[in-house]
């Protein structure tokens, strides 16, 4: 029998990224949604307030279901922040945070490829639910 990979388990340390996904997510896919209600739904006759929530719970499906893929293995291409990722970071004139708080602060970007693919899947997941919500209260 071949050797599967095993997933890597959810640690405490992924819950900030994955609530600073599903925040910035959510919003912009709000605004995103609430803009199309707003200029498009009135010129269309059968439109009404949840199709734009309804178009981003298919959207973060099939992007959850694209994170899932890659932790099994299949090499699928990553819609994340590498698109818009500028090529040199500014220095800053003040400390880290890390300098105030005595835990360590993990980003998305120290995360290993396991684990980030594992924080994609559960945000797009949780972003998924806030919509199916705001879709039935629309």
């Amino acid at each position: 029998m071949p050797k599967k990979n095993k997933r890597p388990p959810f640690e405490r340390y992924m819950i900030r990224p994955v609530i600073y996904q599903v925040f910035t997510r959510f919003l912009v896919s709000l605004c995103l949604a609430l803009l199309w209600n707003r200029f498009i739904g009135p010129r269309v006759s059968a439109a009404n307030a949840s199709w734009g929530c309804e178009f981003f719970v298919v959207f973060f499906a099939a992007m959850a279901w694209l994170a899932y893929l890659r932790l099994d293995g299949v090499k699928v291409p990553k819609f994340d922040r590498k698109l818009f990722r500028r090529k040199k970071t500014p220095e800053r004139a003040f400390g880290d945070m890390i300098d105030y708080v005595d835990e360590p602060i993990v980003t998305f970007e120290e995360l290993s490829d396991e684990e980030k693919d594992l924080t994609l899947l559960i945000s797009n997941l949780i972003t998924m639910g806030l919509f199916i919500l705001a879709s039935l209260i629309a």
